[in-house]
């Protein structure tokens, strides 16, 4: 995944040589039983830390979905907030000139804490982008890059830091890039092996279960993969119908695409994967998320945006690129895209553990989304020299 980390930086940099958000509504009203929200932690990768359009920034940090569920838990919810413009660089920023030439400083510098680690030991969430279900147990700050920035530069790994906080309750999300990688980088053998996938999540899961001080937990699966707005269809007759390559190609290219045997495989892989997650859930009597089958819905049909109250508003948003749900790398989701992942999140709670956390206010969300009210699109630029330049980059990280 750092081969990843490293593309989006290099999109973003090239980009740039040719050129506390809140969204949480209405207060909360004090949840049904208090206890089990005392003390919440989340543990996942880029999604869970709040990456949006190739970074991470204390900007678009607090609209990250588990502190806008904590909002409404009405718990104590730390961050590891990284000064702007982060450690890898926001293409929206780059595009729209909103990063001064001196802030340029904290990424060239790998990144740098807003607290200078003076917090680590009061932080809430520990969602690492780029991180696998292997990295949950096994990984500490020593590995750097984004390890380092969450959990310290000789700190102990993300699921063994959020049990030292004694949570009540803990939202894992920590399989993705077991799947995703193959995508981003169009490449099968970027897929985990199912059983070192079986191995490491059910081991993060059986440390979770095991902690005394948890009262409630809810997971989430992957969603499919090969349909995020990232992917584009090629248009090329000589190529396999049917194949896909990344959106910043201008030209189909056979070097670096999905072929239809290549995206069956990754669908199985997520397949197995989802139902080891949703077994392994329901074996501890956890509440279980079914993000792949919510996607698929919202890819479908659209969303509808919800307010406060939870009721359609009739304003809807897509995972088309562009079309609300996702940040301009096509992958992760936007600050509208976060809040309606928290509303998913949030009904499933209330069902499992019977709790009444008031929604999200997606169309508050949606107000405040700089990109959604005012789009930029990257693809305007990536043409001719640009995309072999960033190809050829992409090459040098595979």
């Amino acid at each position: 995944m750092k081969k990843n980390h490293l593309f989006l930086l290099a999109v973003t940099f090239i980009l740039f040589t040719v050129t506390t958000v809140y969204a949480g509504g209405d207060d909360p009203p004090p949840p049904a039983d208090p206890q089990i929200f005392d003390c919440y932690v989340s543990i996942g990768d880029s999604l869970t830390h709040g990456f949006q359009s190739g970074a991470v920034d204390e900007t678009r940090q607090p609209t990250t979905y588990p502190n806008l569920i904590a909002a409404k838990m009405g718990t104590e919810f730390n961050q590891p907030l990284l000064k702007f413009p982060g450690y890898l660089i926001n293409i929206e920023d780059v595009l729209k000139g909103n990063i001064a030439w001196y802030e340029y400083y904290y990424p060239l510098v790998g990144g740098q804490r807003v607290d200078g680690y003076d917090d680590q030991t009061a932080l809430h969430n520990f969602g690492i982008t780029g991180s696998e279900a292997h990295n949950g147990l096994n990984t500490g700050g020593d590995e750097g890059g984004f390890f380092k920035l969450v959990l310290g530069k000789d700190g102990a790994p993300q699921v063994n830091q959020a049990l030292d906080r004694n949570p009540t309750f803990v939202s894992f999300w920590l399989c993705n890039n077991d799947v995703l990688g193959s995508a981003l980088t169009c490449d099968v053998g970027a897929l985990t092996p199912l059983a070192d996938f079986k191995r490491d999540f059910g081991a993060c899961v059986n440390a979770i279960a095991a902690k005394s001080s948890v009262q409630g937990a809810v997971l989430l699966n992957v969603p499919n993969v090969t349909t995020i707005a990232y992917l584009k269809e090629v248009n090329d007759p000589n190529l396999p119908a049917g194949s896909l390559n990344p959106f910043w190609m201008a030209r189909a290219s056979a070097s670096m695409m999905l072929t239809p045997s290549d995206i069956a495989l990754i669908q199985q892989r997520t397949d197995e994967i989802n139902e080891e997650v949703e077994y392994v859930a329901m074996a501890n009597n956890f509440a279980f998320v079914d993000a792949n089958a919510l996607f698929d819905g919202i890819k479908q049909y659209g969303h509808n945006l919800k307010d406060g109250y939870g009721n359609a508003t009739g304003q809807t948003i897509s995972a088309d690129y562009l079309g609300g749900l996702f940040s301009l790398d096509g992958v992760h989701p936007s600050v509208t895209g976060q809040a309606v992942a928290a509303n998913l999140i949030i009904e499933e709670i209330n069902m499992t553990y019977g709790e009444n956390l008031s929604p999200v206010n997606e169309v508050a969300a949606a107000a405040s989304d700089t990109l959604l009210q005012n789009p930029v699109d990257p693809r305007d630029l990536i043409d001719g020299w640009v995309a072999d330049a960033i190809y050829f980059v992409v090459e040098l990280f595979m």
